[in-house]
Formats: C-alpha cells, structure tokens, sequence
C-alpha cells in the first residue's frame, strides 16, 4: 500500500463528532428524513439494530442533560441540519427540546429493533401530506436510500471493492515504516485530533462529569492513595475525555472509525506519554497514527458489531503507539501488541455506557505497562491463549469472535 493510502484512510477515519456517535447516528439519519418535509414533523418510525440499541438507550445527549433513542431521534428531526453530520446536537436549546419531548408526549415517535448482525437505521418521518424515508448501513453516516413520497430519489449502491482501502493486506511492520516516510506536514490533521480530545480531557478532570471516574482518580492522587505519576496521569486524562464525552458536554470529540471512545482511547494515552516524557511533537504524531492505524487495522478483522469492547481494541493501536514513541524498536511495538492481546482482549462490550470510563481507564493502564514491560523484553510467547508468533495472526484470530457471534444470530 502507497503512502499516500495511508494518509488518505486516517483522513477518513478520523471525524469531528459530538458525545455518543450511536445517538448522533440516529439523530443524523432523522434530521436527513426531516429536511424533505416541507412543514411541521407530526410522526417518526424508527428502525435500529440490536447492536445499535443496546449501544445509544442510556448515553446522554448532547445539551440536554438527558437520554432516551426517542429523544435522540425526535431531535434530529425537529433540527433538520444533517449539514452538521455528527456535531448535529449543536444547536439544540431549550426550545427544541420542548419541541422534541413533545413528539414523545404526544406518542408520535415510535422504535422497534431489528435483530441482524450489523449496523442498520431505517427512519420514516412524517408530514401534514407528505413523508420521506432514510435507510442507513453498514456505518454511521453510510446513506444507501432516500425516498420520498414513494419515489426513489437517492439509491446508493455498494462500493466497488477498490474503493475500499484495506489495510489487512499489510503488515504491522510495513504501518511503521510508511508512516516514518510521511511528510509530517501532511500529518498536520492528527495535530487537529491530539489538540481536541486533550482540550476535551482537560474539561473532564476538576468537575464530576458522567459517573465521575476522573474526578474520583483525581481526588484519590490528591489524597495520596494513588501515585501521581506518569501511568495515573495518563489514566486520568483519557479516562477525563470519556467523562466529557460521556456526559454529553458540548464539545467535539476527534472520533476514530466513527466512535469516540475510539479516538480518545486511540489518541489521548500516545499523546500525553509523549507530553510527559518531553518527547518532540513530530514523533508524538506519528506514534498518534501508528496507534490510529493499528486501531483500523484491527478493526478492519474484527467485525463492528463484535462482542468485543471497542476501546480494548483501539488500547492495542495505543500500546503500540506509546512503544513508538518511547523509542521501541518493530520488536518491542509487535510485542507490547502481543501483551495486550494476552491480557484485555476478553473485555466485552455490555453497553455503551456512562460508566465506559472505567474500562477505558483499565485500558490506559494495561497499554501503557504493556509497553514498558515489552520494552524490558517482557512479552506473551506463544502457548499463552490466543498469541501467535506473527502479531498479524494474533489479530485475525481476533475476528473469530465476531464469526462466532454472527452464527449465533443466523
């Protein structure tokens, strides 16, 4: 793969997004169906996928100090500003959320779940006289079909394979070294995503945002009963961002692969190692993208709507990154690899939560000792579990997982 896939994949990947991408997602797809109704929103119906259901029912939205698929969806449509893509919750005040809860009240917005194996939203939203239809699949933001009253007027079909950009044809080795070859100039957008997701950090960290974790790690450093050193520090500061997030503050999220516990999993421990080591900015970059792309590489094998917790798997992209940038040579970044596989790798996702922090903060900790202990020549061999002698089998076992679940649901 050419350099130049690979910055053109990360630009991909890498979005602006606003609190839970599960409820902005929906609240999207509405506000598209709602823009080609002409007067007042008077009804909803509203299709999602059990994965989808299970990860947006309890996150809060946005502005709003509150939760609920209903609200999310009534929401969008009352905004009608699908221009805003992720960050649509914006511009939410109290007047349209009055508006919203008033669908609800009325018992004009209804939900009903769809039990398949991948990503999937079907909205109706109704007129005086008219209605408009979106179907979402696959992704966040992947459009397939518009219609209104009963006519086709967007039909989307499948993306041819080139279109595509695999990066499972590479290896964790050939990521390195095209990253190291990248202009940093051309990597300027991941400057964009490290300033964000710490901005965002560093407003989770005095207040009891969400359930509380960073406040409560805080306190505890304060307090002496945890060290205030470098591995708290950096638990701290990401599992701060997923407070924010978490807690609906209205602030943006550089999210990864459309989520943005993702990116701040992915992102924030690279960057504050780095900070806290005085490492240059230039090489806390590209260990930003080499987390980044190990993050998509893997989830590339693993399936999005796997049983796995998500921020285990972008805490893998993470410990590889931190090895980057604390100089670790492909042996040591393909071992701290090797020590996440064998240690986070059964976390599964119950729900996307306000309580994610928590997990993120085991995470942070095990990719950032997962490092230093493979930087010290300490990694799983091969008659641990999963772990094979080629990191890249250690990641395609991962995807079984997901096969596993998907007969399950067949």
């Amino acid at each position: 793969m050419c350099v130049n896939k690979f910055v053109e994949l990360l630009n991909k990947e890498l979005k602006e997004g606003l609190g839970c991408t599960e409820i902005a997602s929906i609240g999207l797809a509405c506000a598209k169906a709602s823009e080609l109704i002409d007067g007042e929103v008077e009804k909803l119906d509203l299709v999602i996928d059990i994965g989808l259901f299970k990860n947006a029912h309890g996150v809060t939205i946005p502005n709003t100090d509150k939760y609920g698929i209903k609200l999310a969806a009534s929401l969008g449509a009352i905004l009608k500003n699908s221009q805003k893509e992720l960050t649509l919750f914006q511009d939410i005040d109290r007047k349209i959320i009055n508006k919203a809860e008033n669908l609800i009240i009325k018992e004009k917005v209804n939900v009903d779940v769809k039990y398949i194996n991948k990503f999937y939203i079907d909205v109706k939203v109704y007129g005086k006289d008219e209605w408009a239809e979106v179907l979402v699949i696959d992704s966040y933001q992947n459009i397939v079909k518009i219609i209104k009253d009963d006519k086709v007027i967007f039909y989307k079909q499948e993306k041819a394979k080139e279109e595509i950009i695999d990066i499972t044809k590479v290896t964790i080795n050939e990521i390195i070294e095209e990253i190291e070859k990248i202009p940093i100039e051309e990597l300027d957008f991941i400057r964009e995503a490290i300033e964000m997701n710490l901005s965002l950090a560093e407003k989770g960290i005095n207040k009891k945002l969400d359930r509380g974790v960073a406040f409560g790690l805080n306190s505890l450093m304060e307090k002496g009963v945890i060290k205030d050193d470098l591995i708290n520090k950096v638990c701290l500061y990401t599992t701060a961002a997923s407070d924010a997030r978490m807690a609906g503050l209205g602030s943006s999220t550089m999210t990864l692969m459309g989520s943005g516990n993702k990116g701040i999993q992915a992102i924030v421990p690279v960057a504050m190692t780095g900070k806290f080591k005085n490492v240059e900015e230039e090489k806390i970059i590209r260990g930003v993208a080499i987390s980044c792309l190990i993050t998509i590489y893997i989830r590339q094998w693993v399936s999005i709507v796997s049983p796995l917790c998500g921020t285990s798997l972008a805490a893998i992209g993470a410990s590889a990154g931190i090895t980057y940038i604390l100089g670790g040579p492909i042996k040591n970044i393909e071992g701290s690899i090797k020590n996440m596989c064998g240690g986070v790798t059964g976390i599964i996702c119950d729900e996307v939560k306000e309580g994610c922090s928590l997990k993120i903060r085991t995470n942070t900790e095990n990719a950032l000792m997962s490092a230093y202990l493979s930087m010290e020549d300490i990694v799983s061999i091969t008659k641990d579990n999963i772990i094979e002698d080629r990191v890249e089998d250690i990641i395609k076992s991962l995807s079984l997982t997901s096969l596993l679940r998907a007969r399950k649901n067949q």
